[in-house]
């Protein structure tokens, strides 16, 4: 850490601090890391949110899908936890690493007069088994950067937001790249929903106004301002 930073205060949150506060977040509102189509989530609840089927000519109610991730464990810059090769920590960044599953509603059109292949009603019937319910299971790693706003009186909010996402042996390359790209979309956009406000570095009555940060280092996210 710099010793030429003029700022009266500094508030830091160490990383085993940052993971508590998205597991305690995340255990209570599972809805933020849990989407899915009605076939799947009947309704939103604090379980799950529920979301539009994918629209698709020719399938009369689209397509059911379910996104679920595991809760994140972060790692503030320096590293300590390992990356695939691909990705490198660099000053001012987190790496993230959780586990994604990906579903679909997999059915057999039933209004196809020449079909050899008409499944019966019987969802246990192995004639069955391509109907309901078809998951993967990935792991994901990720680097990404420190969002914040603040303003005059010290309000604001940290977000975390993600810059790439690294699978491992998904072969080939090309649905490699089309996976991590989807998977940092929605990824990043689950994270967005979740803010730190500035107001949990407060030390009692005390208010921080922010003259700058948040930066990582060292395993803490800093704030330096005044009192």
């Amino acid at each position: 850490m710099s010793l030429t930073r003029t700022q009266q205060v500094l508030g830091s949150i160490h990383e085993d601090a940052l993971n508590d506060m998205l597991r305690a977040f995340f255990s209570a509102r599972p809805r933020y890391l849990r989407y899915g189509s009605p076939a799947f989530v009947a309704a939103t609840s604090v379980n799950a949110t529920q979301m539009s089927a994918i629209q698709f000519p020719g399938l009369p109610g689209g397509i059911d899908w379910r996104v679920s991730f595991d809760i994140p464990t972060v790692d503030l810059f320096k590293q300590t936890r390992q990356l695939p090769p691909q990705l490198t920590l660099q000053p001012g960044q987190f790496s993230l690493r959780t586990r994604v599953q990906l579903c679909v509603n997999c059915v057999r059109r039933r209004d196809d007069t020449k079909s050899h292949d008409k499944p019966n009603d019987n969802p246990k019937d192995p004639a069955n088994k391509a109907d309901g319910e078809t998951c993967t299971e990935l792991e994901v790693f990720a680097i990404g950067h420190l969002d914040s706003w603040h303003n005059s009186s010290g309000e604001g909010a940290i977000r975390l937001r993600l810059d790439a996402v690294e699978l491992v042996d998904v072969t080939p390359d090309s649905l490699e790249s089309v996976l991590e790209c989807l998977i940092r979309m929605l990824l990043d956009a689950a994270l967005s929903q979740v803010q730190l406000p500035l107001q949990a570095l407060r030390a009692g009555a005390f208010r921080l106004i922010v003259a700058q940060g948040p930066d990582i280092e060292d395993d803490r996210l800093l704030v330096f301002g005044t009192l």
